[in-house]
């Protein structure tokens, strides 16, 4: 049987930033492409070129059919395969391509498009279109923007079959940077409205319209635009009236109509009884109005029913992932503790990547006191197949508070540790040992790794004269930290609060600006030194686990001066205490060398949200602990107000794995 050829058709514009990538997923695949230009000032067309492209040049009349149909006239394919620059085709369509237009009767393919909104970490919207069709004269196509060519392929043959493929086409063009520069939303709005007028009868333009007002928010006005389209078409031969229910249920929920929504989603499913995702905001509707039972009872029939059919549209993960942790946050909000941590083990088991729900039952697990079995929960029900995985894991024990728990995995982190391992893990641990307010042990990990000088010395060295400043002994080393705590918190012990507060801004050392890492354990593992701010956090965090008031409001009345700015500016002349006079010469001979602007009371001082937010877990993690105290009698038995104070404590601020 012969090999059935395959053109790629392009329309590009000032695209020479995605265009490589778009053009090099397609090598291999297809016979060659035709790439229409419709006016770059930039380097598309050379780039097009240089993978072979026949570049043909068309001016832009606001109609990308017009344009699209411009590559078809020039198209000698069998089929044709049309992408957008933005988009990627997906290294395993690319191998079976081939073997879909050899074997396939059919006048048309639909590919799956994974759309990337956001900044890419959203998660994905998977939608089936269209994209390979066979090439004939009478196919082109319509539509000024938003251009469809299933209804040519239908009219020349109005037997024509299409079959819906596993390929998959992946799409950047709607991520936030990518719509911010090339101000995609307001064209097309531009163009749909343009659309809307010539052809107001056309319900396939409001509902698009719709879909971009949605897009920026504008829910009112998409709601009313979608109503409009959706008394123009018949749902049971519109490909997209599962979309467009799907939308003004969005819509509704946005606007927090949520019997109306809830309403729009029954008659919906009558129509399409398999569309999962009517069905999981079923559930999230019923419990926006207080009706846990349905709702529990729609998330449940959402995981059983699985992803949708791939005839319709669908957001990766509703049916599995998805589902399965607004579950776990719906049972967790009914107490049902133990069926909240299924839930969101199902979740992780959907998707191993998935960090919110591991958030949530390790917290789960500390709040109501099971936290020594996170281990063995950890053992049997998730695959640690990596070192990576582990460290990932320990990260998330560590700003769970869940302590105990990540030294016993750490334990376990490596078989057969080289020695600079020992040293990071001999780290780790110590820093776990701080966080709980055991000085001595954190200590007695931390002296060994600074006697051998190795990569971690100096750090090992810093932290020692920390927890020495921190149990009120006599501090003589150089860790700017350190001295920035000793000089602060004389002020409050009768020395001269002018002196104390000027020197404390000038014994910084020249500091390298850090990024800010919420897992602490993830920066101890791979070798690198912590902030300031993330060591003071871990400073109050410990003194916190070990009932050190004192320490820790001294601490956090040290961390609210640096923060209100209430020091002397960096680089000012004063005078300084006798021990401090080589230091200051030190600071005044960068001075003169004009990097006075480089320094910090202690590294990382100067970023202010970084310090409040260590401020803040310092704060919560204090009212955690003391809200678990209130909770238990003195004999150690659970207080009845238990049950309403596990509540709380689990509804604290805290790390929850989103991106942010």
């Amino acid at each position: 049987m012969r090999a059935e050829r395959i053109s790629l058709c392009m329309i590009v514009k000032d695209e020479e930033e995605l265009l490589p990538h778009c053009l090099a997923s397609v090598q291999g695949a297809v016979d060659e492409i035709i790439v229409v230009d419709t006016g770059s000032s930039d380097r598309s067309a050379e780039i097009a070129q240089q993978y072979g492209a026949v570049v043909v040049g068309f001016e832009w009349c606001e109609d990308f059919a017009a344009a699209r149909n411009a590559g078809l006239e020039r198209a000698s394919g069998d089929w044709i395969l049309f992408l957008d620059a933005d988009e990627a085709l997906d290294r395993a369509a690319r191998e079976q391509i081939m073997s879909w237009t050899t074997v396939s009767g059919c006048d048309g393919l639909f590919l799956n498009i994974h759309n990337y909104t956001g900044a890419g970490q959203q998660g994905v919207t998977v939608n089936p279109v269209l994209r390979l069709f066979r090439n004939a004269p009478e196919h082109r196509f319509e539509g000024r923007i938003h251009e469809q060519i299933a209804g040519a392929i239908c009219r020349r043959n109005p037997e024509a079959a299409f079959h819906v493929t596993d390929m998959v086409i992946h799409h950047y063009g709607y991520q936030t940077a990518i719509v911010e520069r090339k101000d995609k939303v307001n064209r097309n709005v531009r163009l749909l409205q343009q659309a809307v007028e010539e052809e107001p009868g056309q319900p396939f333009h409001h509902y698009n319209l719709g879909v971009e007002y949605l897009r920026v928010g504008e829910a009112e006005q998409a709601l009313e635009t979608f109503g409009v389209a959706r008394m123009g078409i018949d749902p049971a031969v519109t490909s997209y009236a599962h979309l467009l229910f799907k939308y003004e249920v969005r819509c509704l929920q946005h606007l927090n109509r949520w019997q109306e929504a809830l309403n729009r989603i029954d008659a919906a499913l009558e129509l399409f009884p398999e569309y999962t995702d009517l069905m999981h905001h079923r559930g999230v509707c019923a419990d926006a109005l207080g009706d846990a039972d349905q709702a529990e009872y729609s998330l449940r029939e959402a995981v059983r029913m699985g992803p949708p059919p791939p005839i319709y549209h669908t957001e990766e993960g509703i049916g599995t992932y998805q589902t399965w942790y607004t579950l776990g946050r719906l049972l967790e909000g009914r107490a049902d503790l133990e069926g909240a941590v299924d839930a969101y083990v199902e979740a992780v088991r959907a998707k191993s990547s998935l960090l919110p729900p591991l958030y949530r039952i390790f917290r789960i697990m500390r709040v109501s006191g099971q936290e020594h079995q996170i281990p063995e929960l950890v053992r049997e029900r998730f695959a640690l197949s990596s070192e990576e995985a582990t460290h990932k894991v320990l990260g998330i024990l560590e700003q769970s508070r869940c302590y105990d728990a990540a030294l016993q995995l750490l334990s376990v982190i490596s078989s057969q540790p080289s020695a600079e391992m020992r040293e990071r893990l001999s780290v780790a641990e110590a820093m776990l040992q701080i966080q709980q307010g055991r000085w001595n042990k954190a200590r007695l990990k931390l002296e060994p790794v600074q006697r051998k000088k190795g990569l971690l010395a100096i750090s090992s060295a810093q932290w020692l004269e920390r927890l020495e400043w921190i149990e009120g002994k006599e501090v003589n080393g150089d860790d700017p930290l350190t001295l920035w705590l000793k000089l602060s918190s004389q002020v409050g012990e009768g020395t001269n609060e002018e002196s104390a507060v000027q020197t404390g801004r000038t014994v910084g050392l020249r500091a390298t600006k850090k990024k800010d890492m919420d897992s602490s354990m993830d920066v101890t593992v791979a070798g690198a030194e912590y902030d300031g701010w993330q060591a003071l956090g871990l400073l109050m965090e410990g003194c916190v686990q070990s009932g050190r008031w004192k320490e820790l409001h001294s601490l956090i009345q040290m961390c609210r001066q640096q923060l209100a700015g209430d020091d002397l500016s960096v680089g000012e002349s004063v005078r300084v205490e006798e021990e401090e006079k080589e230091k200051e010469k030190e600071m005044e001979g960068k001075k003169e060398n004009g990097k006075a602007g480089d320094m910090e009371s202690f590294p990382g001082a100067s970023d202010t949200l970084t310090g409040t937010s260590w401020l803040v877990k310092g704060l919560v993690s204090a009212a955690d602990h003391h809200l678990e105290v209130f909770a238990q009698h003195a004999d150690g038995q659970r207080h009845r107000c238990w049950p309403v104070v596990q509540h709380i404590r689990l509804e604290l601020p805290g790390a929850d794995g989103f991106e942010s």
